[in-house]
């Protein structure tokens, strides 16, 4: 069984021969955890990063937009590369290339309750049929010359402890690590995680359990770390425009406090910082698109940003987002910050 660490001490751990500094986790994120936002989070503090969903039937079919979620920047790693599927072969035939972009693990999405995930057979449809989970995990795990990890859900449904067995079959079959978000299926991303599941796995298992659901605040990691047992902690939703919470987490996990949000001017440097990579990995025009959802996240809270964000969504280039940023902070400097 796993032993509890008090989470104001150092702690680094393995995922198979693969050392993790640390407990902090950025958890993958489809659309959003693509290499800036992970290159951001791993300076800022994260241990481990998770590449965005990658599907092996968009690799089998050679789809250029699915191989571009493969790249991985070096200054990364240690990074896992998510992908999800429910034919054993195809997902069998996509380690090599997953592995060949540089892949320090292979994760298996069997807890991603979206229906068009589902239609192909994989994610949560996994958790519906553990048979063919474990035959995916094998498949994978035969295949696969780096560590395999999978992630799962809290069962099907309210009551189902059908997620321990799986958990601990999938263990069997050679799979290093097992994180688990910890609600249901049905609930999908509604209600409230119930962690009491995640440290129902860290006595059952004796791989290491990486947490995910809820997990927004600096300080849940060390609660959760306390209360679990569990090895890592996932920043899902909770780490979108804010790659300082990081560093803030790592703080508590020091027994320090973890200090407030940086002022307005830094949170945009970042977001400008963030853009600039964006174009370094799929051009200026694509970028700023695609920057749009981020600068959401980055900007929530700030005075006026409503009419900021509405603003951003008609930048149609980096020159154009820097000017728009600087009159917003000359802004912020004449009132004084204020609403």
């Amino acid at each position: 069984m796993s032993e509890r660490t008090p989470p104001n001490q150092p702690r680094s751990w393995r995922i198979g021969n693969v050392e993790i500094g640390g407990p902090l986790v950025l958890a993958p994120l489809a659309g959003f955890t693509s290499p800036p936002m992970r290159f951001l989070c791993r300076r800022a503090g994260a241990h481990l990063v998770f590449t965005e969903m990658v599907s092996c039937h968009g690799l089998y079919q050679g789809n250029r937009k699915t191989r571009r979620l493969l790249e991985i920047w070096e200054q990364e790693h240690p990074v896992a590369v998510q992908i999800f599927g429910g034919d054993p072969e195809i997902m069998a035939a996509g380690v090599a290339e997953v592995q060949e972009c540089g892949a320090d693990i292979i994760d298996i999405n069997m807890g991603c309750p979206v229906p068009k995930v589902i239609r192909s057979e994989g994610g949560a449809a996994l958790m519906h049929d553990h048979g063919q989970a474990i035959e995916v995990a094998r498949a994978v795990v035969d295949a696969a010359d780096v560590p395999v990890t999978c992630k799962i859900r809290a069962g099907v449904k309210t009551n189902d402890a059908g997620y321990l067995e799986l958990a601990l079959r999938l263990q069997d079959v050679g799979v290093a690590a097992i994180s688990v978000h910890a609600r249901t299926v049905a609930q999908a991303y509604h209600g409230e995680a119930d962690h009491e599941h995640t440290a129902r796995l860290v006595e059952a298992l004796d791989i290491p359990v990486i947490a995910s659901g809820d997990v927004y605040s600096p300080r849940t990691p060390a609660s959760l770390i306390e209360d679990t047992g569990c090895s890592g902690v996932m920043f899902a939703r909770g780490a979108i425009g804010r790659p300082w919470v990081f560093a803030q987490a790592a703080r508590v996990l020091r027994d320090e406090e973890p200090g407030v949000d940086p002022p307005p001017e830094q949170r945009l440097g970042l977001a400008l910082c963030h853009a600039q990579l964006m174009a370094q990995y799929v051009g200026e025009v694509l970028a700023v698109h695609e920057m749009r959802g981020h600068l959401a996240w980055y900007t929530r809270g700030l005075p006026d940003s409503k009419r900021l964000r509405d603003r951003t969504n008609h930048v149609g280039s980096l020159g154009a987002l820097v000017e728009l940023f600087m009159e917003y902070a000359a802004h912020l400097h004449e009132t004084g910050g204020r609403r």
